[in-house]
């Protein structure tokens, strides 16, 4: 019996185990994507503070502009187109670093996934392992335990066997010790 609580202690054990790794791997995925969240978010925020500082600067750069140069009307429209080239240079390359950022982002969180995933697989197999561990040592319990209806009966034969055994040695005892007495009651 105490064979069989190991194995039910043991696959419990084990269980619990694997039940631990499942979360500790979950809460490191979610852990990983929140920082992975947060650095993205904080990188995109740092990018747009720094193009309204440009366009900030390059406003204040064409309202002097037009202050000061208000009666040369040529060299103050080609100020202001290369100040709204130079606008939508800073809005391409803001949208072209947001793209690849959230495309490394989205990257990181599939490889997140798949390894968690991965984990949750592995772990899955080891608890089925141990759960039928588990039921087999409860069943081997329960069957020392509770001994069979089938086992009974070959109890039952065994022990009736030896008793006709016995008789039978007995009788064939006393026959041969009635066949000795019987000559020496003659004489």
């Amino acid at each position: 019996m105490a064979k069989y609580k190991d194995t039910v202690i043991e696959a419990t054990d084990e269980l619990g185990a694997s039940v631990r790794e499942v979360n500790r791997a979950v809460a490191e995925g979610i852990m990983g994507a929140s920082e992975r969240n947060i650095k993205f978010a904080q990188g995109t925020f740092e990018h747009e503070v720094e193009l309204l500082r440009s366009y900030a600067k390059s406003t204040r750069g064409v309202a002097d502009k037009l202050v000061g140069e208000s009666e040369k009307a040529e060299p103050l429209l080609e100020f202001v187109t290369d100040a709204a080239i130079a606008a939508e240079e800073r809005n391409v390359k803001f949208v072209q670093g947001f793209l690849k950022d959230g495309t490394e982002l989205l990257e990181s969180h599939v490889e997140g996934t798949r390894a968690l995933m991965k984990t949750i697989t592995e772990q899955s197999r080891k608890q089925r392992e141990v759960l039928g561990m588990f039921v087999r040592g409860t069943w081997d319990a329960y069957r020392g335990f509770f001994p069979s209806p089938l086992g009974v009966t070959e109890r039952v034969m065994e022990r009736a066997e030896s008793i006709a055994k016995r008789g039978v040695d007995a009788a064939e005892k006393v026959a041969t010790h009635e066949k000795a007495a019987i000559p020496a009651a003659k004489k």
